[in-house]
């Protein structure tokens, strides 16, 4: 395997955790208000968002059968955009 790839992955698989993260508090800081809905949907599609990346990343490395995993969780990420 290249090294290259390697390091892009890791990087990505970093930027992922940590967009993962902050989407995670950001659902839990907006419990009930109204006009907060509409990011808590957002933040949903970025968790959805960030597995299904996550999901691409492992696929690419170790080929597990992951692909249509991933296009389902692109399909609700999608899904939770569009209701933000």
């Amino acid at each position: 395997m290249d090294p290259r790839i390697l390091v892009v992955s890791t990087i990505g698989a970093a930027l992922t955790t940590g967009l993962i993260y902050y989407s995670l508090r950001t659902v839990f800081l907006f419990k009930s208000n109204v006009a907060a809905r509409a990011w808590v949907y957002i933040s949903l599609s970025a968790i959805f968002f960030g597995v299904d990346v996550v999901a691409f990343l492992i696929e690419s490395l170790v080929p597990l059968g992951l692909l249509p995993v991933g296009g389902v969780l692109e399909t609700v990420g999608a899904l939770f955009l569009l209701l933000g």
